[in-house]
């Protein structure tokens, strides 16, 4: 054995060393993250593999190398799986499974063949550049690959391990009496075949990222949304609402609020369960959402009560949200008897009041509840303008407050 070649068995009993290590101290650590798991399973498989592999091209033993090449095999489609659950798109799980099982057992069997190494060499290698094509083309089909800072280094990593691999299915092929291992391909006083190990580095590190971004991207969203209904929780609401204030106050475009509650929710809830009670609120959420336009803003605030804040609307625009609310709350079925939930809602629109702007959303939000509790008064099921209220005083309340002393700080 010529000194570049075991120059590039000892790199590779490093590298593949390394990763899995660092891959197996990875699967506990994002054990609760689908994705992230199976790329760390898939590099421990791949990274135990390489180790196989370069124990079998120092042996000569082309049966183990066959075993070594069939594991990689696996290992880079569970990564494979794991890019595809990444991006949203289907798993595929039937089709790679039966490919990680045909795959491994053709490569060994062909390794007993008189040309084995040549076949063994020329399955592997393209099995490999499939897998390869397919996640660099996974990858830049999804737009989120292209806003994470990870994607980028794996997308790299592919791209050189695909051409690596094309590469091999190239010149191995011009080789006579070739002992393959099977994922670098040797030859004399170059160092290009260092390179694919280079890119399983980078790959690694890059899953690591991805890995990483979405896990903090799942806990900023945790503690911006609610648990139970998805939508928006009330520290979140709040936050977007002072925002909404302050460009009201820049540009001037109306701003209203509807303040929204289950009706007879504490009835369901005794009668039923609170379990029962979760899916009542969870469809109602899911009516509020499908009801809301994308520029509206959705939150749970508390309990059974919800808020959505409409920019560059008024009030009188906002009854046609509400009106779609009522409508699709009226089908959603209650358990039990034959009967369909509904809810009350107040609808305020800001105009002005305290100078902070937290002092206007919780002036805003006021106006809305008062609504609100006056939709309840009125027999719930139906929205009540917080404008109508005023309009709507007693002649005899209305001269009263007109005529009521005023006190003089």
């Amino acid at each position: 054995m010529h000194l570049a070649q075991q120059t590039v068995l000892v790199v590779m009993m490093v590298v593949f060393s390394s990763t899995l290590v660092m891959a197996a101290g990875l699967v506990l650590a994002l054990r609760a993250n689908e994705a992230g798991r199976l790329w760390a399973v898939g590099h421990v498989i791949a990274s135990g593999a390489g180790l196989v592999v370069a124990a079998s091209a120092g042996a000569g033993s082309l049966y183990l190398g066959a075993l070594g090449a069939g594991a990689y095999v696996i290992g880079r489609l569970t990564i494979y799986r794991g890019v595809r659950i990444y991006y949203g798109m289907s798993e595929q799980a039937a089709v790679l499974r039966a490919i990680g099982l045909v795959a491994p057992v053709v490569i060994v069997l062909m390794s007993g063949l008189a040309d084995g190494s040549q076949v063994v060499h020329g399955v592997a290698y393209g099995v490999l550049a499939m897998i390869s094509f397919a996640t660099i083309v996974a990858m830049l089909r999804s737009v989120r690959g292209r806003t994470s800072i990870g994607g980028p280094l794996v997308l790299a990593s592919q791209l050189v391990l695909l051409a690596s691999q094309i590469a091999a299915l190239g010149f191995g092929a011009g080789f006579k009496g070739f002992k393959i291992t099977p994922f670098f391909l040797q030859s004399d006083g170059s160092i290009w075949p260092l390179a694919p190990l280079v890119a399983v580095l980078l790959g690694l590190f890059g899953f690591c990222l991805m890995s990483m971004e979405q896990i903090i991207a799942r806990n900023e969203s945790g503690a911006r949304t609610d648990a139970l209904t998805g939508l928006l929780n009330r520290g979140a609401l709040d936050m977007t609402a002072i925002g909404m204030v302050a460009r009201w106050q820049r540009d001037g475009d109306a701003l209203s609020c509807l303040v929204i509650d289950v009706d007879h929710f504490k009835q369901v809830n005794d009668r039923h369960g609170h379990h029962a009670g979760d899916n009542v609120l969870r469809e109602i959420a899911m009516a509020l959402d499908n009801s809301r336009r994308a520029s509206d803003i959705a939150a749970r605030y508390g309990g059974e009560e919800f808020c959505i804040l409409c920019p560059h609307t008024d009030e009188h625009q906002a009854t046609a949200l509400a009106n779609r609310i009522l409508r699709k709350v009226r089908a959603i079925e209650l358990p039990g008897a034959k009967s369909h939930a509904s809810v009350s809602i107040g609808v305020a629109q800001l105009h002005g009041g305290p100078t902070s702007r937290e002092g206007l959303w919780r002036s805003l939000f006021a106006d809305a509840d008062r609504a609100l509790y006056q939709a309840k008064q009125r027999g719930r099921d139906q929205y009540v303008l917080a404008s109508s209220m005023i309009d709507e005083m007693p002649v005899d309340d209305a001269l009263q407050s007109a005529t009521q002393p005023q006190m003089i700080a």
